[in-house]
C-alpha cells in the first residue's frame, strides 16, 4: 500500500492538473483526494512532480521481435492473410525487461505483428514490469494488424507472389473479407472467423499500418462501409488526407516522426493533428517506423514535437494515457488516474512534454514500484 503524496496530478482526460494525493491497495488505485491518510501506507513524498497515468505505446513490436532482432517473431510471411496468428506466442519477456519502457514512463504497450502480412494477427496488450506473464497480460486479442505498406509487396512480389502490386494488397484484404462473410459460421477456417469477430460482430478494431497518401486514401475507401473502429499506423502522409481522416473518424497512432526525416520526407505539417482532435479523432504516439520499433525515448519525442506545433499539454497527455488506452480496448482499466483502475502511476519531476529537464521519479506499476 502506497500513499503518494502532494503531487501535480494530471488524470489524463484533459482536465487542469491538481494538487492530488492517491492511495493504492492490491494493484489498484483505492482513492484520490487532498491531504489524505492511511495508517500502515507507505509515504512517497512527490511534492512539486508532475504524477501522471502510466504511458501506454499501442504499437510496438520491441518484445516480439527475437533477441538480438534476427528472428523477426512478429513477422509470419509464409501467407499475406493470417489473422488467426496471436502475438502473444512471439513475446520474450527478456527482451521487453531489456527495454526498460518504464524509465520513460511507459507502464504497458500494445505489441503487434509487423508490416509484411496484409492480415498480420492479433495485437496483445501487456505490462511493461518484469513479472510474471500472468501478471503483465491486460488484454489478448486487443485488435487485428493489417498492412498496405511497401513492405507486404517487398515480401511477396521478391517471390513473384501476389501481392507484388497495391492492387493485389487491396484485392487480397477485399477477397479474405468477403470470402469470411459469406460463409456460413459452422464452415468457416479459424482465420475467418476473426475476420467475421472484426468486421460483422466488431469485437475487436483493427489497426492498419499505411503511410502514403495513396495507401491511407486506399484503405479508407475500403473501409468507409464497413462502420468499424479503426487506426492507421504510422501514416507519415496523414496531413495530405486530412479531410478523408475527418469524415471517417479513424485514429492516428503517429509513428517515429524523427527517423530518417520521415516529416521533411513526407512534408509532414505536424499542426494539423490540432484539426483532427477537434474533429474527435483519437490521437496516439508510438515508436515505431516501417514495422519496426525503437527506443523508448521516441515515444515522448514524438509528444513533444506535437506540442511544439501548437497542440495543448494536455491534450498530449491524452495521446499518451487515455487515447491508447481506449484504442485497444483497456479503458477500463488504464488510461487515467481514477479509483479503481490500476496503480499504474508515472511521476516526473517536471511535465515530460513541456521540459526537457523531466525525469522519471517514480514508476509503478501493479500497485508496485518498479523504478
Amino acid at each position: 500500500m502506497y500513499l503518494i503524496k502532494n503531487g501535480i496530478l494530471h488524470a489524463g482526460d484533459g482536465s487542469i492538473p491538481k494538487q492530488m494525493d492517491i492511495l493504492t491497495e492490491g494493484g489498484k488505485i483505492k482513492k484520490i483526494g487532498e491531504q489524505l491518510c492511511e495508517e500502515g501506507a507507505e509515504v512517497i513524498n512527490v511534492t512539486g512532480c508532475h504524477v501522471f497515468p502510466g504511458f501506454i505505446d499501442p504499437h510496438s513490436v520491441i518484445g516480439a521481435m527475437g533477441i538480438p532482432g534476427r528472428y523477426m517473431d512478429h513477422n509470419e510471411a509464409t501467407n499475406p492473410i493470417t489473422p488467426e496468428m496471436n502475438i502473444r506466442y512471439s513475446i520474450d519477456p527478456d527482451e521487453v525487461n531489456a527495454q526498460e519502457f518504464y524509465k520513460s514512463g511507459i507502464t504497458a504497450v500494445g505489441l503487434t505483428p509487423g508490416n509484411t502480412n496484409v492480415m498480420g494477427g492479433q495485437i496483445a496488450v501487456y505490462k511493461t514490469a518484469p513479472a510474471k506473464m500472468s501478471e503483465r497480460t491486460v488484454k489478448d486479442g486487443a485488435a487485428l494488424k493489417c498492412s498496405v505498406t511497401e513492405d507486404v509487396k517487398r515480401t511477396y512480389g521478391e517471390r513473384k507472389q501476389i501481392p507484388k502490386t497495391r492492387m493485389g494488397i487491396f484485392y487480397l484484404m477485399k477477397e479474405a473479407i468477403r470470402g469470411a462473410k459469406t460463409t456460413g459460421p459452422e464452415e468457416r477456417s479459424t482465420a475467418q472467423q476473426v475476420i467475421c469477430d472484426v468486421f460483422e460482430e466488431k469485437k475487436m478494431p483493427v489497426f492498419v499500418a499505411a503511410n502514403t497518401k495513396g495507401e491511407i486514401d486506399g484503405i479508407l475507401h475500403m473501409f468507409a462501409e464497413e462502420k468499424i473502429q479503426m487506426c492507421l499506423t504510422e501514416a507519415f502522409c496523414f496531413s495530405d488526407c486530412i479531410e478523408e481522416m475527418k469524415r471517417s473518424k479513424a485514429g492516428l497512432i503517429l509513428g517515429n516522426i524523427n527517423n530518417m526525416s520521415q516529416i521533411a520526407k513526407n512534408r509532414m505539417d505536424i499542426s494539423r493533428i490540432r484539426e483532427l482532435v477537434d474533429n474527435g479523432n483519437l490521437i496516439a504516439f508510438s515508436n515505431t517506423n516501417g514495422g519496426s520499433s525503437e527506443g523508448r525515448e521516441v515515444f515522448l519525442w514524438n509528444a513533444i514535437e506535437v506540442y511544439r506545433a501548437g497542440v495543448p499539454a494536455e491534450e498530449i497527455v491524452k495521446m499518451m494515457t487515455a487515447n491508447p488506452a481506449k484504442m485497444l480496448g483497456v479503458d477500463d482499466r488504464l488510461g487515467t488516474l481514477e479509483e479503481g483502475k490500476d496503480a499504474d502511476i508515472s511521476v516526473f519531476t517536471a511535465h515530460p512534454v513541456t521540459s526537457y529537464a523531466a525525469r522519471v521519479r517514480h514508476s509503478i506499476i501493479n500497485g508496485e514500484v518498479i523504478f
